[in-house]
């Protein structure tokens, strides 16, 4: 499975598909945190914001980053279409990790605000919880399970719009209220259920997403 991840990043990479992404979340950060982000806590609801679509949307990369002739390729070479499927799964977690770190971190780096490491700790653990949930989203709007990248697009976009209205809902409103609310006392608690409840919904899309491969 590592050599399969490994391969699927060396892909992506070529392909340069996942730049737009990257750049887009370096940006928001930038604007973000080049000024006086206020408060350690709630300053960290901006970049959870943003988290949350944007690995939706890497996640649609990796997934759809070949050509359906190349990705059969692939499958035939990997063992099997579930198997593809589960190494793209990971590969989208790792990004999403990633992505998490830089949003946790950036504030410390750019703003150059006291940023503790209580306050890093519980910036990392929302980053997780509504990227996970956004590379659940990603997973369970693409190829296989959504064939067209335009309604895989209309789909992922209308997920994450008609989630964000839901107020204090987990994962990802519950993690924005905490953070509104800089309720640090309670940080413990909202981010280890609403982390465990994004890892959930992460499974659960790749499982759909696996079935639909085979299926396929």
């Amino acid at each position: 499975m590592t050599a399969l991840v490994r391969y699927l990043l060396a892909d992506l990479v070529r392909s340069q598909r996942y730049l737009p992404v990257v750049i887009a979340f370096l940006a928001v950060l930038g604007v973000l945190y080049s000024g006086d982000p206020g408060d350690p806590v709630s300053a960290y609801a901006g970049s959870c914001v943003m988290v949350y679509p944007i690995a939706a949307w890497f996640a649609v990369v990796v997934a759809t980053a070949e050509d359906p002739v190349q990705r059969t390729v692939t499958a035939v070479t990997a063992g099997g279409w579930g198997r593809l499927q589960v190494g793209v799964a990971g590969l989208a977690t790792l990004g999403a990790v990633t992505l998490s770190v830089l949003g946790a971190v950036a504030p410390v780096l750019i703003s150059g605000h006291p940023y503790g490491p209580v306050e890093v700790a519980i910036g990392l653990g929302a980053h997780l919880s509504c990227s996970f949930t956004g590379t659940a989203v990603g997973l369970l709007v693409s190829r296989p399970v959504i064939n067209r990248i335009g309604w895989t697009a209309v789909a992922a976009m209308g997920i994450v719009v008609i989630t964000f209205p839901l107020k204090r809902m987990p994962p990802v409103g519950a993690v924005l209220g905490l953070l509104s609310d800089r309720d640090v006392g309670h940080a413990l608690p909202v981010l280890a259920g609403s982390g465990a409840l994004a890892a959930v919904l992460l499974v659960v899309a790749t499982a759909v997403s696996r079935f639909a491969a085979r299926r396929s």
